[in-house]
């Protein structure tokens, strides 16, 4: 199969759909234009638009990525720190979006997966309390949040 040559402007328009769909990084707009065939000095002029025009801003994609993982999949801080320096996005970012966490949700995310694991757990098992305390270190938690509730 041939490989389509975008223009510029297409590019720069589907960057816009992408962008508009959900909320990106300029990491993944990058990759993403890297894949349709852009050179380094597209990304960077599309990018710099994009970011004008306020379809990237990498603050906001830090506090939505850090609230929807908290609330859906049930990360904790450490793992989505992680994931958002994985992202190269700057620290102060990362540092604002973890200080805005709802303390109370990030606790009933916590909660809701040590009841869920505990079920699955069986009851006899010597090694409940480590295999508890494991996953929830691997979803990133802290030792200390996850010493609070088990």
């Amino acid at each position: 199969m041939v490989k389509r040559e975008w223009s510029s402007d297409e590019l720069k328009h589907k960057a816009e759909a992408y962008c508009a769909m959900a909320e990106r990084c300029c990491s993944e707009v990058s990759n993403k234009l890297q894949q349709w065939g852009a050179n380094t000095d597209e990304i960077e002029t599309i990018i710099a638009y994009l970011t004008v025009q306020q379809y990237i801003d990498e603050a906001r994609y830090c506090r939505a990525f850090t609230h929807d993982k908290v609330l859906y999949q049930g990360w904790g801080q450490i793992k989505i720190k992680a994931a958002l320096h994985a992202k190269h996005l700057p620290s102060q970012y990362i540092v604002q979006a973890i200080d805005s966490i709802d303390k109370t949700a990030y606790f009933n995310t916590l909660e809701r997966i040590i009841t869920t694991k505990k079920r699955a757990i069986k009851p006899n098992d010597p090694m409940a309390r480590e295999k508890l305390i494991r996953f929830c270190l691997q979803r990133g938690f802290t030792y200390d949040e996850i010493d609070k509730l088990v």
